[in-house]
């Protein structure tokens, strides 16, 4: 029995001593421990999956090593390959609890986000993260004291086991068995393409993810997505003649696939808020970093006034991406998808869109202009915004002070002061205002993080919290000054105010946020909830519980104030039709309904509500329609479809957009 024990713990430390074993358990734990820390771990298919890559890379790695004869070259090799992915997965686990997403070098915003605001982005790191350091502590200690044995296979052989493992491997992307049947995406379409991280993530181990991240900004990313053009039978109501003769002319079969997906799509159907605010001003505010915080009379009495006399969406989200102020932005202003893992508002900001909101107001008459109080330094407005349609006025042309200190930002009630004098003076006017105040860092001190301290100093919550709180007053003070200056100029009763948040103060911890809050952040994507308002003096107040998110933003406003446009040509539907699909879509494909939430890194189905049993088939069906918008507005924008689509129905010669002149995102996002 000794005998027998001595050669179990002989067998142990000579495998212990083999570094293409060791190196594949290091991986494969912090794989483990990855998905621990996430809340995404679960016994399936897509562990056997992560496993076997754990094998190729440290099979790989060990490979390179034979070719070093230098010992201790051998070990900092090994030790800065542990170091490495120990780190990269700290830090994607924080990138992901901070901004909803995984990084991803597609945008080189990310490196900008991070140094930017260091202090929140490592403040927001709940303390279990850094467990995922402890296998590589470990690693790194073994290999620096512990010998290694020697391998006793030859360099052939070790390249013979490795092709057999990538032969395992390939199947793990095609057999039916190893892919979850609600995921929408297929694991060999991710595998070409990680667009969406998060799933990606989910399905190949944070390791292969950050290997096929590499790989698509090397190689560039698979953009053919018309394999999701699927036509679809409606009733139509708008003279198609010449979209039938551009079809039938198209020789691109990309552009067809488009051309095809957005004809044969359902035309909205009127309904009894048609019209309501026709030939009525516009002010559509998107309020910095707001979440449903700001509903609260005692502390931003305007905010609340607005919230609860006008129409209120209850379960409205803004679902976080990779740069979440510019993409939302974009997407509230076109009802398009962004494309998850890039900067789309920037990377593409030489599209145009005759689509946009600001084009629908244009050609029913409206002076349209958009107004931000601080500079370029993040996206390129002055660019976006004219390829939008309108006329752009940065924080300079309002000659708003400013700094260039990361922590202080421009005044709100300055914005509205400065843009009020430019887009009241003719009407009907339709102006967007973005505001800035109440921007991150909330950690640190700054002019509006301190100013209202004192009306928050009894409150028990973070210092961050009433810096945020302090900052949120500002901006219930330039709405309140919005709304003086309507009244003074007789403007109030014939202007429509609509305000939806970009994303909520990501800044703070959840937990921290927590106490201001009545109902669980934690749970599902609640953290994202934020205010969508639309509100005119005139009307009566009312709340809606329709599930939504900025996408529909467009073609609720464009019904309301009966605007002429193809309802075929937007992702988002108008929030009032009877028709509408009342489900919210989030960034990586998740879906939340009033009855169930949809976790598409996990593709698992949860219930909030005992009402409604989705079948098998109705998720599928869900999913497969999600996925057909998301792919097909992605496509749409990579191949500037809408200035094609333009171009072909006023039978004008398409430009091409030269792909140099599309650039990523400055230095950081919103």
């Amino acid at each position: 029995m000794v005998f027998e024990m001595e050669k179990v713990k002989n067998v142990a430390i000579k495998i212990g001593k083999n570094y293409t074993v060791l190196f594949t358990v290091y991986l494969f734990a912090i794989e483990i421990l990855f998905k621990i820390l996430t809340g995404t771990f679960e016994w399936n298919y897509s562990l056997l999956r992560i496993f076997i890559s754990s094998c190729i890379i440290s099979g790989c790695l060990n490979l390179l090593v034979e070719f070093i004869k230098n010992d201790k070259v051998k070990k900092a090799v090994l030790i800065f390959f542990s170091l490495l992915v120990g780190i990269y997965a700290l830090a994607q686990l924080g990138f992901n609890n901070f901004l909803g997403n995984y990084a991803s070098l597609n945008t080189s915003s990310q490196l900008g986000k991070v140094t930017s605001y260091i202090m929140d982005y490592l403040h927001s790191f709940k303390n279990t993260y850094y467990l995922i350091l402890l296998p590589t502590i470990a690693i790194i200690l073994y290999v620096i004291f512990v010998k290694r044995e020697k391998s006793s296979y030859r360099v052939r052989t070790k390249l013979l086991i490795l092709v057999l493992l990538c032969t395992c491997y390939v199947p793990t992307l095609t057999l039916e068995f190893m892919q979850n049947k609600f995921q929408y995406v297929k694991n060999t379409t991710l595998f070409q393409n990680p667009a969406l991280p998060n799933v990606a993530v989910n399905q190949f181990g944070i390791s292969v993810f950050g290997l096929l991240d590499v790989k698509s900004k090397l190689l560039g990313q698979s953009n053919d997505l018309s394999e999701n053009a699927e036509e679809v039978d409606s009733q139509k109501e708008i003279d198609d003649e010449k979209m039938k003769e551009v079809i039938a002319n198209e020789t691109d079969e990309t552009m067809n696939s488009l051309n095809r997906y957005f004809y044969s799509r359902d035309v909205a159907d009127t309904n009894e808020y048609t019209g309501m605010f026709e030939g009525k001003n516009l002010i559509l505010i998107m309020l910095e970093s707001t979440n449903n915080i700001m509903i609260n009379e005692e502390y931003f009495p305007t905010l609340y006034k607005l919230y609860n006399e006008g129409i209120a969406f209850t379960n409205h989200y803004s679902p976080r991406n990779n740069c979440s102020t510019g993409n939302n932005e974009f997407s509230a202003l076109t009802s398009l998808y962004t494309i998850n893992n890039v900067c789309s508002a920037n990377v593409y900001k030489n599209n145009t869109y005759f689509t946009s909101l600001f084009h629908l107001f244009e050609n029913a008459g409206y002076q349209t202009s958009s107004y931000h109080n601080y500079t370029e330094h993040y996206y390129y407005r002055s660019t976006i915004h004219k390829n939008l349609g309108t006329t752009y006025y940065g924080v300079e042309e309002l000659g708003i002070p400013y700094s260039n200190a990361y922590k202080e930002w421009p005044s709100d009630v300055a914005l509205v002061e400065e843009s009020y004098k430019r887009f009241a003076t003719d009407e009907p006017f339709m102006a967007f205002l973005t505001t800035v105040t109440t921007h991150q860092p909330y950690g640190v001190s700054s002019t509006y993080g301190d100013k209202y301290l004192s009306r928050f100093k009894d409150l028990d919550v973070s210092m961050s919290v009433k810096r945020y709180l302090s900052k949120m007053t500002e901006l219930d003070l330039a709405l309140e000054r919005l709304l003086e200056l309507l009244e003074e100029d007789g403007k109030l009763e014939d202007t429509v105010i609509v305000m939806f948040g970009d994303h909520y103060p990501y800044g703070i911890k959840t937990e921290e946020l927590q106490k201001m809050f009545d109902y669980d952040l934690e749970v599902n994507k609640e953290i994202e909830r934020t205010p969508f308002v639309i509100y005119n003096s005139e009307i009566s107040a009312e709340k809606r519980d329709s599930y939504t998110t900025y996408i529909n933003i467009l073609p609720t406003i464009a019904n309301l104030f009966n605007l002429e446009y193809d309802s075929r040509l937007y992702m988002g539907e108008d929030l009032f039709s009877d028709s509408y699909s009342n489900i919210a879509v989030f960034a990586d494909g998740s879906w939340q309904s009033p009855y169930a939430y949809y976790d598409a890194e996990k593709s698992e189905l949860s219930y909030i509500s005992d009402e409604y049993t989705y079948s098998d088939e109705e998720i599928m069906d869900i999913n497969r329609e999600i996925n057909q918008k998301i792919s097909m507005s992605n496509l749409a924008i990579v191949q500037n479809y809408f200035h094609y689509l333009d171009q072909k129905l006023n039978e004008k010669e398409v430009e091409p957009v030269d792909p140099d002149d599309r650039e990523d995102t400055p230095t950081s996002s919103e």
